[in-house]
């Protein structure tokens, strides 16, 4: 074949994930509480989705550390709240009241990196 050349790729230069670049802000005062239930299929995906983008990034531990979980199943005013919308994950900044976000259903990584980053300090 003329023109085609066979090209080695060095196994060890490969593109690198980049844990920990995405945030580059202050967390601490933000404050994450995720309601569920046992036996709940899509809150486990949640939790995972979650886990994953607070993992990934180390601004983002001093949250997952303070990360909250209601069991639905044992509060009812949480039940009454959010019997038919679980999983549900509030977003608030602690320091004002109004900036509560919430997550329902379905949760995505990407839609979640964007909404923390808008809390960052």
């Amino acid at each position: 074949m003329i023109g085609h050349s066979l090209i080695k790729i060095n196994p060890a230069v490969r593109r690198l994930h980049q844990t920990g670049t995405l945030f580059k802000g202050d967390y601490s005062h933000l404050t994450l509480t995720f309601f569920g239930k046992p036996n709940c299929g899509l809150c486990d995906a949640a939790k995972e989705v979650i886990d994953d983008v607070l993992t990934e990034n180390r601004d983002l531990t001093v949250a997952k550390d303070k990360m909250k979980a209601v069991n639905i199943n044992k509060d009812q005013r949480w039940w009454n709240e959010y019997c038919f919308d679980i999983p549900v994950l509030h977003i608030e900044n602690e320091n004002e009241p109004d900036s509560m976000v919430k997550i329902m259903h379905f949760f995505k990584e990407d839609e979640l990196t964007e909404t923390l980053k808008r809390f960052e300090q």
